[in-house]
């Protein structure tokens, strides 16, 4: 009997210390699916005709170090016959609701129209609760805040589940023409693991692959240090039944986490991985913390930048074991 095709989903976060992991794995498919919706001038880069420069100047990107690499990848795995293609529904929806929007269509049209109205409201409830919990942060109760972070933890597990399903969807009439497929996606999107499964059931294989897994199981030993937000929002995405008491601690220790973690894109020697390493140190300070801890910290490190707030965290929990 034939083996059933292969849907590798290549979780990671898009920073170059990623890459190398991403492209070894992309090579053994036989087509890649970006998570990014469809750009014109995209078979253009692959070809050769423009550069990656010139493809990035008019876009908006995070990580542009990142960008410029991968791009510069991609285009041997096409060389190499590799598919490459970029299939991200949400997304593309998201950004024809903005140009329709800035082209002067009523709000009304475009939010009643039946292709974005989903997107619509769940980008519309993402954003009023993540307005809120700014509102709320430097001004409000301790407690408030905390609720104003599961509130938009709620609504931004909504979008997720929403974004994974359409991409599963979207995926599943392409992945019949592949033996070997590797979609691409950001490590928290676990519900589209779980969206093609049950959309695919028993036609294929569905692999996830946490890419710096074996790096990240040596520093901490776990596949992923999931910082205490994402994992409150992976348990509103996958309806996991959470205590009161626990929600409020992982939103609480989310306030701290986030403030440990480098804003900068930060550019790894050979082998190195500093994003993770990161990551991990901001892992192991927030999961020490009570709520309690956070509550006394909050105001101390809100407005530090992430260095200065390691310092205070680290210094809170040597007074704190010392005590």
């Amino acid at each position: 009997m034939p083996s059933l095709p292969l849907v590798t989903i290549g979780l990671s976060s898009h920073r170059l210390e990623a890459l190398p992991a991403a492209r070894e794995l992309m090579a053994r498919h036989e087509a890649v699916v970006l998570e990014e919706a469809p750009e014109a001038d995209f078979p253009a880069v692959l070809a050769g005709e423009i550069s990656p420069d010139d493809y990035l100047a008019d876009k908006e990107v995070e990580f542009p170090h990142y960008s410029r690499e991968q791009l510069m990848g991609l285009r041997q795995l096409h060389g190499r016959g590799v598919r490459l293609l970029q299939v991200e529904p949400y997304l593309e929806r998201l950004i024809a609701i903005h140009e329709a929007l800035a082209a002067g269509r009523p709000r009304a049209v475009v939010e009643g129209r039946e292709e974005f109205r989903e997107v619509y409201a769940a980008e519309s409830r993402a954003t009023a609760a993540l307005l809120r919990f700014y509102r709320l942060a430097h001004t409000a109760a301790f407690p408030e805040v905390v609720a104003a972070v599961q509130d938009f933890a709620r609504a931004d597990a909504a979008r997720f589940r929403l974004r994974d399903s359409l991409r599963a969807a979207a995926l599943a009439p392409l992945i019949q023409d592949f033996g070997r497929i590797y979609v691409e996606a950001g490590y928290i999107h676990l519900y589209l693991v779980r969206a093609l499964r049950r959309r695919l059931a028993g036609t294929v294989r569905v692999r996830p692959v946490f890419l710096l897994a074996a790096r990240s199981r040596a520093l901490i030993g776990r596949p992923r240090p999931l910082g205490p937000g994402d994992l409150l929002t992976l348990n509103f995405i996958f309806g996991k039944a959470m205590s009161p008491a626990t929600a409020a601690l992982l939103a609480a220790r989310s306030l701290i986490h986030i403030q440990l973690l480098s804003k900068e894109e930060l550019l790894p020697g050979r082998g190195e991985t500093p994003h993770l390493v990161d990551e991990a140190r901001a892992w192991r300070l927030s999961t020490a913390l009570t709520y309690q801890d956070c509550q006394l910290l909050y105001s101390r490190v809100r407005r530090l930048l992430p260095a200065a707030a390691v310092a205070e965290v680290e210094g809170y929990l040597a007074d704190r074991s010392s005590a």
